[in-house]
């Protein structure tokens, strides 16, 4: 076992981060990664603090030959191996998901804007002589041009990534590289993501503005375009944050952080969620389709997401409160 590896071993029995061991070394992570990725080793002050802190003598730390010491504690109980995630399957991956980013946004971007079209001709047709059959017929037509695609992205990149869907749920270790490449990858995106999640964000809030204004104004006809308006801007600020979230998630999956820390990967989770969301389209699709009011059944997509919210946060306080 090389240095590296061994660093890698003793820290993750602390359940330290790099970003902690660098803060008690007082050094950069980038020195902790390359440590532990065998690129370079720590100055003889440095070992001298990782023998301590870990509890290990110095000739373990840089004979490779030599194994941890026994403790006189009685063994704990084997646990199942992890799968190791090596440096080639995370660097494609990472590609994978980079290249599925903007696909991705895409589809979900034309997912929103699919009924813009039957909103508008619904509201047409209140104001002008078009056969309301015919309207809905037209924007059927134009709603499905427009899940189709979007469906056939979601497939299609979905199969490329299937092999890597263990990351997301299950518990894992990574090979001496990884971390460092996942961290740099976040370094290198963090402005990005920030400013993008940003500029999405508040293009989702100030999609409410054209409803604002339609209602003052008292014409139906201007509150249909006012919902279409919202669904636009909406679908754009979703480009935005899907664009920079997949990505994102990548690094957080192979860091196991955030989202997808090991606590959070129980299968019930997955199932609640997954749940919760086919049972929200389903009653939205219920409720437009038998209402036909198009033009305000879309409510049921900010209400679903804030109870979501709320939900989540009862999740996370009874599991807290077990602990």
């Amino acid at each position: 076992m090389t240095m590296g590896e061994k660093l890698i071993q003793l820290r993750k029995r602390e359940c330290w981060t790099q970003d902690d061991l660098a803060e008690k070394l007082d050094v950069s992570r980038q020195s902790v990664s390359k440590w532990e990725g065998d690129l370079a080793a720590p100055a003889i002050d440095k070992l001298l603090e990782l023998s301590r802190l870990y509890g290990v003598s110095t000739d373990y730390l840089l004979k490779d030959e030599l194994d941890l010491p026994d403790t006189a504690e009685e063994p704990a109980p084997e646990e199942p191996a992890l799968r190791q995630v090596t440096l080639e399957e995370a660097e494609d991956f990472m590609a994978l998901k980079e290249a599925s980013a903007r696909p991705f946004a895409l589809a979900v971007a034309l997912c929103i804007l699919s009924p813009v079209c039957l909103i508008l001709l619904g509201g047409l047709s209140a104001i002008r002589p078009v056969r309301e059959q015919i309207a809905m017929a037209v924007g059927l037509a134009v709603l499905f041009a427009f899940v189709v695609p979007a469906v056939a992205v979601f497939v299609r990149w979905g199969m490329k990534l299937d092999k890597y869907e263990y990351l997301e749920k299950e518990v894992f270790t990574a090979a001496p590289g990884v971390e460092a490449l996942a961290r740099d990858g976040m370094d290198r995106d963090r402005e990005t993501h920030s400013r993008r999640m940003v500029a999405g964000v508040c293009l989702c809030v100030a999609s409410a503005v054209p409803i604002l204004v339609c209602v003052a104004a008292e014409n139906e006809f201007l509150l249909t375009c006012g919902v279409g308006l919202l669904l636009a801007i909406v679908a754009a600020g979703a480009y935005l944050i899907v664009s920079v979230s997949i990505p994102w998630g990548a690094y957080q999956m192979l860091l196991q952080e955030g989202d997808y820390a090991p606590e959070r990967k129980a299968p019930w989770r997955r199932a609640v969620t997954g749940g919760y969301w086919c049972l929200a389209t389903a009653g939205y699709l219920a409720w437009s389709f038998i209402t036909r009011r198009w033009d305000f059944t879309w409510i049921v997509w900010p209400v679903a997401a804030v109870l979501f919210a709320a939900l989540a946060c009862v999740v996370e306080l009874t599991e807290k409160r077990k602990k």
